[in-house]
């Protein structure tokens, strides 16, 4: 085989090989379909469900003093944190019963949920949380809306604590001690059985 030939031989295989990784798009071939990933649907067929799970989200009553208990549909999760945060987004979320009241002021957001050992869950909010008004029962019915609502539905966690731009606080509006997390205290669900 002459030079040339080699040549006209390594051409020709870089040729086929070009159109070999060409996509089907620019072949202007069908495309194979691919197999979709467990749990994935194709188009035209019906969506798999994705597992959820029921949780109360606890809201200042408008009528007496104490929380009331709002059902809503979460996600199911591996880690508490992701939990954590789909609640605490509920929360935030305000009430969509008559009756309840937000539990928060309004603008106020999470900033990150970390658990860490021995059953404590730090909740970062926006400053916005300690715009709070009103006076202790206020402050006691937002602090406990939180941390029930954490409590009573992340298994993993029994204390709260409650963080601000990163930074501990000491109290929202002057009535309660914040400076370690909270327990939580299903005595103030109204109805609740204790």
């Amino acid at each position: 085989m002459t030079a040339r030939h080699a040549w006209l031989a390594a051409l020709a295989l870089a040729v086929v090989l070009a159109g070999c990784n060409r996509s089907p798009e620019q072949t202007g071939e069908a495309a194979a379909p691919a197999e979709a990933p467990a749990g994935a649907t194709q188009p035209g067929s019906a969506p798999s469900e994705i597992p959820r799970s029921l949780v109360s989200i606890y809201f200042p009553s408008a009528r007496e003093s104490g929380l009331v208990g709002e059902e809503r549909e979460i996600f199911v999760t591996q880690t508490p944190g992701d939990r954590i945060k789909q609640i605490v987004a509920d929360l935030l979320s305000g009430p969509t019963a008559e009756g309840s009241l937000p539990a928060v002021p309004p603008g106020t957001r999470l900033r990150q949920a970390y658990v860490i050992e021995g059953g404590v869950a730090y909740l970062d909010f926006s400053s916005e949380l300690t715009t709070l008004g009103g006076g202790s029962m206020a402050e006691l019915l937002t602090v406990y809306a939180i941390v029930d609502s954490v409590v009573a539905n992340v298994p993993e966690v029994r204390r709260v604590g409650l963080l601000v731009d990163g930074a501990p606080i000491e109290t929202l509006n002057g009535h309660m001690d914040l400076r370690r997390p909270l327990p939580g205290d299903l005595s103030l669900v109204l109805g609740a059985k204790i």
